[in-house]
């Protein structure tokens, strides 16, 4: 009941640049939704292209599951997704897409989980026995997705790539020694770390050639965890000092390093205590984040997880870079997951 005298007000009629403030201060994904479904004059002022950059997910699944498992640690909430058809594996996400894995029998695709938009990649055409893949968004804004296979014979690896807008995978004109312990893509260029020297090599996408060999971090240990990320044009290398696939209890030490590539024909790699205005968040990928641009992200920070030794369950710290203290963050989840920034755009297959 209105108290005597009030006017009643009639909040669809606020302007439009009010809603819109108020929208992107909002910090969560499912409260932009609430916000533009309150009425159609909300919803026109606030179109899905305004969501401003939100805290990662952690994007849980399992195997041939239909239903993936978003954590968000701002609001200590669950989310269940329902994804339009069993997934295999997912391998790292970027831009708001997961790389789905994929069988010899099942077409490989980019999802997003949050509206079920596919992207569908074309068929693998080289034989392979064994593989991995990385996924970036390139400067256009593109995805490129990586394979690094192992033919039948089990002795040479290749690398093959595809870029959204290709009807077709190219293949790099390259054999590597081995499979390599990380790859990254900048500015058409793969960066490949050998797993047995730690030897980053810089090669031409379009010829495949040789363009530098950048020698590796110091104390390299082919136990350690090996990274690489990039952010406006720095290109970062984060270790964690640990043995084995996961991050445990005791094992909070890792070292950042930037590359130095100002010295002809000599770059290198160069510690810093410092990432500046920006975040990593690591899981087997890493995502690098401007902190200014994402809600409640502290700056010069690393975001880990840590796993109990059965594996029961997973916590969530944060590592300041500078001081090396460490805070454990409140959310706990039952199993591992990937880092996952939600957004609610399309991205175009053309």
């Amino acid at each position: 009941m209105r108290a005597k005298g009030t006017l009643e007000r009639d909040w669809s009629s606020l302007l439009p640049e009010v809603l819109n403030f108020i929208a992107k201060n909002l910090s969560e994904v499912s409260d932009f939704v609430r916000f533009r479904a309150v009425c159609k004059a909300w919803r026109l002022s606030t179109p899905i292209t305004d969501l401003s950059p939100k805290f990662p997910w952690i994007l849980v699944y399992e195997s041939n599951k239909q239903d993936l498992e978003c954590y968000s640690i701002l609001s200590n909430k669950l989310y269940i997704i329902h994804a339009p058809k069993c997934l295999n594996c997912l391998w790292g996400t970027s831009g708001g897409y997961a790389l789905d894995s994929f069988t010899k029998q099942d077409k490989p695709f980019l999802l997003n989980p949050l509206n079920n938009h596919e992207i569908h990649l074309p068929d693998i055409d080289f034989n392979y026995y064994y593989r991995e893949f990385y996924l970036w968004k390139n400067q256009m804004e593109k995805f490129v997705v990586c394979c690094v296979y192992c033919d039948p014979s089990w002795i040479r690896w290749k690398l093959g790539f595809w870029q959204l807008g290709q009807n077709n995978w190219c293949q790099l004109n390259l054999e590597l020694g081995s499979l390599p312990r990380w790859i990254f893509y900048l500015k058409n260029m793969f960066f490949i770390v050998e797993r047995e020297t730690g030897v980053t090599k810089a090669i031409d996408m379009d010829t495949g050639t040789l363009v530098y060999v950048i020698p590796p971090a110091e104390e390299y240990s082919t136990e350690d965890d090996q990274y690489m990320a990039e952010a406006s044009g720095d290109i970062f290398r984060v270790i964690v000092r640990s043995p084995g696939f996961y991050f445990s209890q005791f094992s909070e030490r890792i070292d950042v390093y930037q590359l130095d590539a100002d010295k002809i024909g000599s770059p290198c790699w160069v510690k810093v205590t410092s990432i500046g205005n920006r975040a990593l968040f690591i899981d087997w990928h890493i995502l690098i984040l401007t902190a200014n641009d994402f809600t409640g992200i502290k700056r010069n920070s690393i975001y880990f997880f840590v796993y109990k030794e059965d594996h029961t369950e997973c916590g969530v710290k944060r590592m300041d870079i500078e001081t090396g203290a460490v805070e454990h963050l409140p959310r706990s989840i039952k199993k591992p997951g990937y880092w996952f920034v939600p957004d609610l755009c399309e991205i175009s297959d053309h």
